[in-house]
C-alpha cells in the first residue's frame, strides 16, 4: 500500500473525539463550514481542511486519525469535481464503508451548474457513498448539512453504541437477489 493512500485504522481512536477532514476546492467555505461542525456537536471534533490528497507524508506522525472525510463538490465548477475525482485515488477503499460522504454546493441555481446531479449521483453509487445536496450560503443551510453529516461521524467514530459503518452500509443496499422481487 502507497504511503499517499489515507488509510483510516491506522491509528487508535481517542475517547469522545472524532476528526473530520473537508476536501474540496478552495473558495468553497471549508473553514466556515468546519466552525459550523464544531458548533453543533456534543462530543470532541477535530475538522481538518485539504484542497486535495494526497495529504503530506511530512505530516504523517502528528496528523490525528480521521474517523470521517467529506468531498465538498461546487456545481458551478467543473475543476471542483475532476479535483474529488483526482483525490479519491488517494483514499484507502475501507473508508467507503460508511466513512466518507460528497457533498454538493450551490444546487439552488440550476442555469449555473457546470455538473450535471447525475454525474455525483454516479460518484455516489460508484463509491457506495452517501451524497448531500445543499448550500452553505446561509447558516441555517449550514447548519442542517452539519446535523446531517455529524449524525454519520458519531457512527463512523464509533461514538454511537451498537451502530457501525458497516452496519448501516448493509442496511442501506438491497441483499443480491432481493432486486428482483420488486
Amino acid at each position: 500500500m502507497s504511503n499517499s493512500v489515507l488509510i483510516p485504522y491506522n491509528k487508535v481512536p481517542q475517547y469522545q473525539l472524532a476528526t473530520v477532514l473537508l476536501v474540496g476546492s478552495e473558495g468553497l467555505g471549508k473553514h466556515g463550514f468546519g466552525k459550523c461542525l464544531i458548533k453543533n456537536t456534543w462530543f470532541y471534533l477535530q475538522v481538518r481542511t485539504a484542497t486535495t490528497l494526497p495529504l503530506p507524508v511530512t505530516s504523517d506522525s502528528s496528523r490525528p486519525r480521521i474517523d470521517y472525510i467529506c468531498f465538498l463538490i461546487d456545481l458551478t465548477s467543473r475543476d471542483s469535481l475532476k479535483t474529488v475525482e483526482e483525490s479519491l485515488k488517494h483514499v484507502d477503499v475501507r473508508y467507503f464503508l460508511g466513512k466518507c460522504c460528497f457533498v454538493a454546493l450551490k444546487v439552488k441555481n440550476p442555469e449555473k451548474r457546470a455538473i450535471f446531479i447525475e454525474q455525483i449521483a454516479q460518484l455516489s453509487q460508484q463509491y457506495k457513498s452517501d451524497v448531500l445536496y445543499g448550500s452553505f450560503e446561509t447558516e441555517a443551510e449550514s447548519a442542517f448539512l452539519a446535523e446531517q453529516i455529524l449524525k454519520s461521524v458519531e457512527i463512523a467514530a464509533g461514538l454511537q453504541k451498537n451502530k457501525s459503518p458497516m452496519f448501516l452500509e448493509c442496511c442501506r443496499f438491497p441483499v443480491a437477489g432481493e432486486e428482483s422481487a420488486e
